[in-house]
């Protein structure tokens, strides 16, 4: 605990003079954070002495973010010899495994098996990684939260923007394998920014909310892992419709029907047509994929925003 608290004032020292040009001031120690404590109070909710929105709050602590996003990076990969090169390395090492698993043992009916891999297998590991970090985020930073008055969803949206640089690193050993293999480069890659921006959104909103629920049930840790893992099989990473074929039970019914209401499967679906398919994702999928990514968004920074002010009585 003694570690973990000089840890906390030594990154609060480093944070507070970015956090002061933002806006933000440091507690004298001791002292309790009472503007967030009750409901209703002037200031209730914020985490600054200032009344403004949360969101607007929020964009003017962008530059706290981008800080918080190279510590992330730093921490990270912290005396590790290859440093950034791990996010290329590690969804090659994992395409590996899964193209031998799917398409020499199992012979999945896919020409270049290990593009059409990656390619859902990228964008899940941004989204898995990114909540199962991102959920500790507020549990890590309280030594942080106590000294220095931000907006505390800085840090989960930080975890998300680490995670955002390494899935863009990761396209590197992508588009070489795609070259390598001689998969057809489109008009369609030009897309990718989109589909990055609207993945980024969704699990935004989705982080945000782990995050908050966290500090309260710290069990949902446990829950998420387990949810992620079924997810990931449950969802198109692997496979997409056309593999699954037809099947005249009622249990493959559902699951079909299930994949059509998955949002993960427009979200993939979104990485995957340009890169695999040479194509655009269809219209109607995008528009989907992008209104419900505002909605979890917006959802996800209600429901921080409002349980934020009762963070502290847990940490």
């Amino acid at each position: 605990m003694r570690a973990a608290g000089r840890q906390g004032t030594a990154l609060a020292r480093r944070v507070a003079p970015v956090a002061a040009r933002c806006g933000a001031r440091s507690l004298p120690r001791g002292e309790p954070d009472m503007t967030e404590l009750t409901e209703g109070a002037p200031g209730a909710g914020m985490l600054t002495p200032a009344r403004r929105s949360p969101l607007r709050e929020l964009v003017n602590y962008r530059q706290l973010v981008a800080m918080l996003v190279i510590r992330e990076l730093k921490v990270r990969y912290k005396r590790s010899i290859f440093g950034l090169l791990w996010t290329m390395l590690n969804p090659l090492l994992l395409m590996v495994v899964y193209t031998v698993v799917f398409s020499t043992i199992m012979r999945a009916p896919r020409r270049n098996f290990a593009i059409f891999l990656l390619s859902g297998l990228l964008p899940w590991l941004f989204f898995s990684i990114a909540i199962l970090q991102g959920l500790h985020s507020i549990l890590v930073n309280q030594e942080l939260i106590r000294k220095v008055r931000v907006p505390q969803a800085v840090f989960p949206l930080s975890v998300v923007g680490s995670n955002l640089v390494n899935f863009a690193l990761s396209f590197v050993p992508l588009l070489l394998l795609m070259a390598v293999v001689r998969q057809p480069f489109t008009t369609a890659l030009f897309f990718l920014p989109v589909a990055m921006l609207i993945l980024t959104v969704f699990i935004s909103g989705v982080t945000l909310l782990f995050a908050t629920f966290t500090v309260f049930f710290r069990d949902v840790r446990h829950l998420a892992e387990v949810a992620l893992q079924m997810l990931m099989y449950l969802s198109p990473v692997f496979y997409d419709l056309e593999m699954l074929g037809q099947h005249d039970t009622w249990w493959f019914r559902a699951f079909r029907v299930f994949l059509q209401v998955n949002p993960l499967s427009y979200l993939l679906g979104l990485v995957r047509d340009p890169v695999y398919y040479g194509r655009l994702p269809p219209l109607s999928g995008v528009a989907l994929a992008s209104a419900g990514a505002l909605a979890v968004l917006f959802i996800g920074f209600s429901v921080f925003n409002r349980l934020a002010p009762r963070h502290i009585h847990y940490l």
